[in-house]
């Protein structure tokens, strides 16, 4: 059998995005900006990020859950015709797929209402350990934690594990977050999962989020990218850290940009680019990304 490229594990969903008027306060209302009704899109990140990868020409499995519903049976067909190999994706009889409502406050920041349906019970089918034996990477996004450790468990050698980290401690509890960092060859992240990382380590988090990158860059061997949305991003390497700016794009749903960046960026190092090029290639990917998205909004 043909060797893959990179599996990608994690949840799908149907996301929906609004605008909000300042930052989420319990006891206090924040506005949605925008159209009273947002279409849903395709989300969830390890979609995303495998027909990203194979849209860079890569060969890509996907393990993942949608429910057999118009939006899941949909979603399944896109998967495929885009040429992502499916057969690791259990589509569940009578569910729903699942639901993710994006809020974006005026700073750029995202808070993330996400209902699984089923896919809490997602575990590794035996189509995707298979596809798994014949990777050449894996890349982790936010799935449930058994899934996650099954992976990593059955998992060879010489297959290296990228993660596109997601605050979720649900997904992600403590052991599991500490035992990713350390398999990892590449850790995607931005600034407000500094903590969420570092406190698989230290347990209380304390100091400035500089000490955070210097101690996380202490604790792992991986390639780290830390995204900085509008900003763009920094790689931080044993020998210092590079900015990659990015270009300002101004769009009502930026959902699922950094899915494709982390996608741009794996790809790129799959095919022997240094670090701070692939992040000059991500960063260029996700701004074409954004421009796309805009003008057929």
């Amino acid at each position: 059998m043909a060797e893959v490229d990179v599996l990608v594990a994690g949840d799908a969903a149907i996301t929906f995005a609004w605008q909000l008027s300042a930052p989420p306060i319990p006891g206090r209302t924040s506005k949605l900006l925008g159209t009273v009704e947002p279409e849903g899109h395709f989300g969830g990140c390890a979609p995303s990020v495998a027909l990203a990868l194979a849209g860079f020409g890569h060969r890509v499995a996907l393990v993942s859950w949608l429910g057999d519903d118009a939006y899941g049976r949909a979603y399944l067909e896109t998967l495929r015709t885009h040429g992502v190999e499916t057969d690791g994706v259990e589509v569940a009889a009578g569910q729903a797929s699942p639901r993710a409502l994006m809020l974006y406050d005026p700073s750029g920041s995202a808070t993330c209402l996400h209902h699984p349906s089923g896919s809490g019970s997602l575990r590794l089918t035996d189509a995707g350990l298979e596809r798994l034996g014949r990777s050449r990477w894996l890349a982790l996004t936010a799935g449930p934690a058994p899934m996650t450790e099954a992976l990593l468990d059955n998992r060879r050698p010489e297959t290296r594990v990228a993660w596109d980290v997601k605050g979720d401690p649900n997904h992600y509890p403590l052991p599991l977050r500490r035992r990713i960092v350390l398999e990892s060859s590449l850790l995607c992240f931005n600034q407000d999962e500094v903590a969420f990382l570092i406190e698989a380590f230290d347990g209380a988090v304390n100091g400035s989020p500089e000490s955070h990158v210097r101690r996380l860059r202490q604790a792992t061997q991986a390639t780290l990218v830390l995204t900085d949305g509008p900003a763009g991003c920094r790689v931080i390497e044993p020998g210092g850290i590079t900015a990659i700016p990015a270009a300002p794009i101004e769009v009502q749903d930026p959902t699922g940009v950094g899915d494709v960046f982390f996608a741009g960026f794996l790809s790129a190092t799959m095919r022997g680019q240094a670090p701070r090029d692939a992040a000059t290639f991500a960063t260029g990917e996700a701004a074409g990304y954004l421009l796309n998205r805009e003008k057929s909004a």
